[in-house]
This record gives C-alpha cells, sequence and structure tokens, in this order.
C-alpha cells in the first residue's frame, strides 16, 4: 500500500482556501502584506503604466472608460459568456479592458471605475486585457472628471520573460503606442 505524501507547499493548480495554503499560517503577517502592497489595511492602486501581464488577480486601480464596443447582437453560439472589449485610460497610459456578460451594460463611456483584485494576462491568445476576472470587482465612482492620456497603450506592448527572471516579464517592444482596435480621440 502506497503512502500519501503530504505536501507543504502550495500545490499545483490550488487557488488557495485549501490544503496547499497551510504554510501561510506559519509565516508573519508582514509577509502578506508588504508595504509596498498596502497602506493601513487598504492595498494601493497601481497606475496602468504599471502594469506587468501576470497570472494572478493582484490589480488595484481606478479609470475612466474611454471607448466601448457594442454588445454583440448574436447569441454565442458556443455557449460562451459575451464579452465587450473597451478602451480604458488614467493620467499614464491606456489598455484594453474586456467587460463579460451584465458587465457589458453596466457600464459606459465616461464612466470612472475602481477595479479590485483585476488581472492582466493573455486572452484568446495574443490579446492583452485587464479584466475583473472571477475574484474581481468593479465599481463606478464617478462620471467624466478624470484626467487621461491614450498612449502609451500598454495592451500594444510586446512582453517577454525577464532573463534574469523567468517568473517575471519585460516589455520586449512597442507594437503601437495607440489601440489597434480603438481610434484615437484627437
Amino acid at each position: 500500500k502506497k503512502k500519501a505524501r503530504r505536501y507543504r507547499g502550495r500545490k499545483q493548480g490550488s487557488e488557495g482556501g485549501g490544503a496547499g495554503d497551510e504554510w501561510r499560517r506559519r509565516l508573519p503577517a508582514a509577509a502578506f502584506s508588504p508595504a509596498k502592497e498596502t497602506i493601513g489595511g487598504r492595498r494601493m492602486e497601481v497606475k496602468l503604466k504599471d502594469l506587468v501581464p501576470a497570472a494572478t488577480n493582484t490589480v488595484n486601480t481606478t479609470f475612466i472608460v474611454v471607448d466601448k464596443a457594442p454588445r454583440p447582437a448574436h447569441a454565442n453560439a458556443h455557449g460562451r459568456e459575451e464579452t465587450c472589449p473597451s478602451l480604458v485610460a488614467d493620467e499614464t497610459a491606456a489598455v484594453h479592458f474586456l467587460l463579460w456578460g451584465t458587465e457589458c451594460d453596466a457600464f459606459e463611456s465616461g464612466d470612472i471605475v475602481r477595479l479590485t483584485s483585476g488581472i492582466f494576462s493573455y486572452h484568446r491568445g495574443n490579446n492583452l486585457f485587464l479584466r475583473a476576472g472571477k475574484r474581481g470587482r468593479m465599481e463606478k465612482v464617478g462620471e467624466f472628471t478624470m484626467m487621461f492620456v491614450e498612449t502609451p497603450n500598454m495592451s500594444e506592448v510586446r512582453w517577454g520573460p525577464d532573463p534574469g527572471d523567468p517568473r517575471k516579464m519585460v516589455q520586449e517592444a512597442v507594437v503601437s503606442p495607440y489601440s489597434q482596435v480603438f481610434k484615437p480621440l484627437h
């Protein structure tokens, strides 16, 4: 009879909260909320120019919805939820944002939105999108009164592994300073 081994680290594919996260209980509290990520218990917001593709829900930011593609008029034949790409920006950069399902109707151009625990990653191939994901949360916090820029567009940057640390991504080249999906406003 084979004896089951107990794995003390994070289990591959584990999303947290299970037995694979028992190592968190042994670490000091400071290990979970370094000063660069939290201030007074609240997560720090990141500017769009500082986004880096990652497979974790760690993006907290506020932006304005600059433009939004119309919701598809047809029902999705593949049984997947409908998506609406949009262009969002803050005072440092712009990025493509993906709205899912009911989010397509909930947000319009000119809305100022706070994103908590969002994710900036590839969606359907080589398209980089910022999105709420399963764990993220979006909240409308205002309308029309926010300074923003349309360039650089962080979704139009080609990323590659950092030669010094392959777990991190670095910018390799700028594909286009402006969005290739949405025309510039000027």
